[in-house]
């Protein structure tokens, strides 16, 4: 090769690295920022005041804007990429140098003259493993497992982020279905209190009906600034899991009723091993933790490779080439325990992973036997709330009948109202906790898109 060819080379070899260097600064310049690198605006994703945002509509821009998504995604690319290099064990290693230099020295003649001289050298060398007793496979089997392990971690950010979002939803849902009971509860305190002052003037009531229901009406609107609070704070959560920072006026509609079939424990954890994803990565972090006492025991063996040069100097262009073959073998007699130690910990790291992994599953069971009874408790009052909703509502009507025919009283027609209102709230709170509750079920057995 001449030194002109191997100039080529290295520019050519330059040239390859350019694209990669380019797009590194173009990130650090904050250009083509990835969705959720920065808070997108309400405008960007379709969404804007009095259009209706779905369910399923709300999961999508969460999984593509928020911030969470964005950096589980990345940290799965670091992974993928640490398997990159450590697959590359098996490649070749290839080096290069070149160097010029030009030298002065005195002459032996003393009449002081100097000599000039130039040197060039240029080498390529290459180097390859042939066999380490396991050391570079076991390296790359804990880079895969690791590459599984961040890949079920951004499953479950991504199960995490469906969660909360249909909870959001779904509270946004409840808290103006609230906030409507409380408008109807404030509405009907006016009627009751204008009823009252007809009566007190033709003498059918005394003075203090009108009092109790100005007292009633007061309570209804104290409710009524608390139901509001309630729906400005669900929404600011629902937009928050959207990746939002501001209020876009958004509509949410009531998605139709969901049920679920199965509810045994053991059935849905048996579900949870093969699919929640925190059990999943876990899984994965053990077999890592065994490869790496395999890459630790392997370490105690030496390694033997084969390396090659080509190698180029001369005072004058072109140069003279000379080629060389070696046979290495890498060993570390003694180091003072350090590799019986690096085992050591390797088998205690190996226990680490295995404790953690049986502590998620407790925690998984646990989890979804609150779910269970979450759901089971939900659907008897659901049940026995819509049938209240019922009776209270014909027992107000004969309250305001009797009250208006003089046989009844203010506190009579007030509890037949109240006792509305408290049926009316945990209907409505049975109804979406038990939708909550199935959620959560599928979030604790991974199954986090059936969900909606």
């Amino acid at each position: 090769m001449s030194y002109k060819k191997y100039v080529l080379f290295l520019i050519a070899f330059a040239l390859w690295g350019c694209s990669t260097i380019n797009e590194a600064h173009r990130a650090q310049k904050g250009e083509d920022l990835l969705p959720g690198e920065r808070t997108v605006k309400a405008s960007e994703i379709g969404v804007a005041e009095n259009t209706v945002l779905t369910l399923n509509k709300a999961i999508e821009i969460s999984l593509k804007y928020h911030p969470s998504i964005v950096q589980s995604t990345q940290s799965f690319l670091i992974a993928e990429k640490q398997f990159n290099d450590a697959s590359a064990g098996y490649l070749p290693k290839v080096s290069s140098s070149g160097s010029s230099s030009r030298t002065t020295s005195s002459t032996d003649s003393g009449s002081g003259e100097n000599i000039t001289a130039r040197t060039y050298s240029a080498s390529v060398s290459v180097t390859q493993l042939i066999y380490d007793f396991g050391k570079t496979p076991a390296s790359i089997r804990q880079a895969y497992e690791k590459k599984v392990s961040s890949e079920a971690l951004l499953k479950l950010t991504q199960n995490n982020v469906v969660y909360n979002t249909f909870k959001a939803y779904y509270d946004l849902l409840k808290q103006q279905a609230l906030l409507n009971v409380s408008e109807e509860t404030e509405r009907q305190y006016k009627i009751y209190l204008e009823e009252a002052k007809s009566l007190v003037e033709v003498g059918r009531r005394i003075k203090y009906d009108i009092t109790k229901a100005e007292v009633n009406l007061g309570n209804a609107q104290i409710n009524l600034v608390s139901a509001i609070n309630g729906v400005t704070t669900a929404r600011a959560i629902l937009n928050n899991t959207l990746g939002l920072a501001e209020e876009p006026g958004y509509l949410v509609e009531d998605p139709p009723f969901k049920e679920i079939t199965q509810t045994n424990i053991t059935s849905l954890f048996a579900i949870a091993q093969r699919n929640y994803p925190d059990l999943l990565s876990k899984q994965a972090e053990i077999k890592a933790a065994s490869a790496f006492i395999d890459q630790t025991i392997a370490d105690l063996f030496p390694s033997f490779s084969v390396g090659g040069s080509y190698t180029g100097s001369g005072s004058k262009l072109p140069l003279d080439w000379n080629w060389s073959l070696r046979s290495i073998i890498d060993l570390t007699l003694f180091r003072g325990g350090e590799k019986i130690n690096q085992i050591n910990k390797a088998v205690a790291s190996l226990g680490i992973a295995r404790a953690n992994l049986a502590q998620a599953e407790q925690s998984v069971y646990l989890e979804l036997s609150r779910a269970i009874s979450q759901l089971e408790e939900s659907r008897q009052r659901y049940a026995i709330a819509a049938l209240v909703v019922k009776q209270a509502e014909e027992n107000r009507i004969l309250a305001e009948e009797r009250y208006k025919l003089g046989k009844a009283s203010s506190i009579e027609l007030t509890d037949a109202l109240v006792s509305l209102t408290n049926a009316r709230v945990s209907f409505i709170e049975a109804k979406f906790n038990y939708q909550t509750a199935i959620a959560l079920i599928n979030k604790q057995i991974g199954l986090y898109k059936e969900s909606y």
